[in-house]
């Protein structure tokens, strides 16, 4: 019947249309759910390289969470801390993502995350050069963060680079269920430094301080 066939490819058409508009929205969403909304925890090496002299490296613990802020908006945190010390670090970097990944709000300072899990990106700020570069996958995080100062800085002189090396991990949804009220990992809001200076009020894991931190990860 004409009514019939016309119908039949009509109905195709819509069928296709719609699955091309929801795609990218799944995968936006599965990027996310493979590496975000739970906490990567473990080591972190601080590595301080002066432009003469010999580098130092101290070893601490932190974590790494990509946290979904709003729908098609998520923010990374990295914090740092070196048992016994006041040597530490913490940073927010306020990003989007959608089917090519995330990626941080336009800046002096970019940061992105592959679909793939790639990290890569840099920029200058505040006479700091950043660098990026290391792995996302759902169970680890391999992350370096490198950081050049053009001036001299607490008490470190100019050319001085800082380097961050995460290797933190996380459990499977099912082994971490029975574990976060045993090892005392929650999140709590806390004011966070950004790249511009300013602070920014975000969930951030509370495991590192609660745990025993003499201890490192090999």
């Amino acid at each position: 019947m004409p009514g019939n066939s016309l119908a039949a490819p009509c109905l195709r058409t819509l069928l296709t249309a719609l699955l091309l508009f929801l795609a990218p929205c799944g995968f936006a969403q599965d990027m996310i759910e493979r590496f975000g909304e739970r906490p990567y925890t473990g080591r972190v090496d601080f590595k301080v390289a002066p432009p003469s002299g010999k580098p130092v490296t101290h070893y601490g613990r932190g974590s790494v969470l990509l946290q979904r802020s709003a729908p098609g908006k998520a923010v990374l945190q990295l914090r740092g801390k070196v048992p016994d010390s006041t040597t530490q670090t913490e940073l927010t970097i306020p990003g989007i993502y959608d089917d090519a990944g995330w990626r941080s709000e336009p800046d002096d300072v970019q940061m992105s995350i592959a679909a793939d899990g790639r990290v890569s990106g840099g920029g200058i700020s505040d006479g700091r050069t950043f660098l990026f570069s290391g792995t996302f996958s759902p169970a680890e995080v391999l992350l370096e963060v490198r950081v050049t100062m053009a001036r001299e800085e607490g008490g470190a002189p100019a050319g001085t680079t800082l380097t961050f090396d995460y290797r933190v991990k996380r459990e499977s949804l099912e082994a971490q269920a029975g574990q976060d009220v045993e090892d005392g990992c929650r999140l709590v809001m806390r004011p966070i430094a950004n790249f511009g200076g300013g602070m920014t009020m975000a969930q951030v894991p509370d495991a590192t301080e609660q745990r025993n931190l003499s201890g490192v990860d090999g």
